[in-house]
């Protein structure tokens, strides 16, 4: 059994695969102690070209092609397939650092982690950072709802080892063909999880792409994605129903639920959106029970948006005016 699994997903990436894969290779690990499993997505470029044939030079590279089912299909592709003790989600166009993980997946076998999290910085496609993420749990190991309800670190699942039992264990699965996956993810994989711990190691460089969905201007996308927050706010909710609930795990499906819910409410105000479509939506969530807006987000500037126009509708329809000169 290996002791690492990096699952790598394919589609369109064919200019970004020899540099990701190279970096898996600088991490003072040898091939016997982890595995890359490589899925090609249906890509349409010659992205499975360009692997195969990196696949000739190494011994611990397996390629499985599939139809498209989009980033969590291919990552569950990987799950599935995998053999290492741990996972490690690292999308094509991202890259790890030199020799990061020798010592962090040691840190993960050595406490038995469900969860280990480190930092990583984004990178501009000029090469500038554009942000750095890096918090530690200074040694203490909790269960992931006592530990997101104090640190909350990133929404990815790109900054995380996980235990691939736990996974397995738990179906723990990605939503497939849906955006903000790795949110969901995370909502039920940490419920589940007893030892998670969080180290400060910058481990890897995350591609700040224009066509990123936070980035993209194209409608149709902007519009999925509203559509695929609601799905998860009601996905997340029934879970939430389904699970044994205390305090902790009040305040930690809460928490969840708020940050949907300003991601939500955000994109509408930065997308322009007419200020009747927000009342239309804020009254179906009501309708629903998925208006949740009490509990506060880590991220200061959209909480301070959380307390100041989720408790004041009214703001939207006041503002519309300035939504032109806000987000250029």
């Amino acid at each position: 059994m290996f002791k690492l699994s990096i699952i790598i997903p394919m589609y369109n990436v064919e200019q970004y695969i020899n540099k990701c894969v190279t970096s898996t290779y600088n991490q003072g690990l040898s091939e016997n102690e982890f595995e890359i499993i490589m899925v090609d997505d249906e890509s349409p470029d010659n992205s499975l070209s360009v692997a195969k044939e990196i696949a000739k030079s190494h011994s611990n590279i397996r390629i499985i092609s599939q139809k498209n089912k989009g980033l969590g299909g291919a990552r569950n592709t990987g799950i599935k397939h995998a053999k290492g003790s741990y996972l490690l989600f690292l999308d094509s166009d991202d890259y790890l650092l030199p020799n990061a993980f020798k010592d962090i997946i040691s840190i993960a076998i050595d406490n038995e982690l469900d969860i280990l999290e480190f930092g990583c910085q984004g990178v501009l496609p000029n090469g500038k950072i554009a942000y750095e993420v890096s918090m530690n749990s200074n040694g203490e190991i909790y269960n992931g709802v006592d530990y997101y309800n104090m640190l909350k670190y990133m929404n990815s699942a790109c900054n995380k080892l996980y235990n691939r039992k736990l996974l397995l264990e738990n179906n723990n699965l990605f939503l497939e063909k849906i955006y903000i996956e790795d949110f969901e993810f995370n909502t039920r994989v940490f419920y589940y999880s007893n030892k998670v711990m969080a180290i400060n190691n910058i481990a890897a460089h995350y591609l700040q792409s224009p066509d990123s969905i936070t980035r993209n201007t194209s409608n149709e996308k902007k519009e999925k994605m509203l559509l695929d927050l609601i799905q998860v706010l009601r996905i997340t909710k029934s879970f939430s129903k389904k699970v044994t609930q205390n305090k902790q795990t009040k305040k930690y499906f809460g928490c969840r639920l708020s940050f949907i819910n300003v991601t939500l409410f955000y994109q509408l105000l930065k997308n322009k959106r007419p200020y009747k479509q927000v009342i239309k939506i804020k009254n179906q969530l009501k309708n629903e029970g998925l208006l949740h807006v009490n509990y506060s987000i880590s991220e200061k500037t959209k909480d301070l948006f959380r307390v100041t126009f989720l408790h004041h509708f009214w703001l939207f329809k006041i503002t519309q005016p300035l939504q032109k000169a806000l987000f250029k």
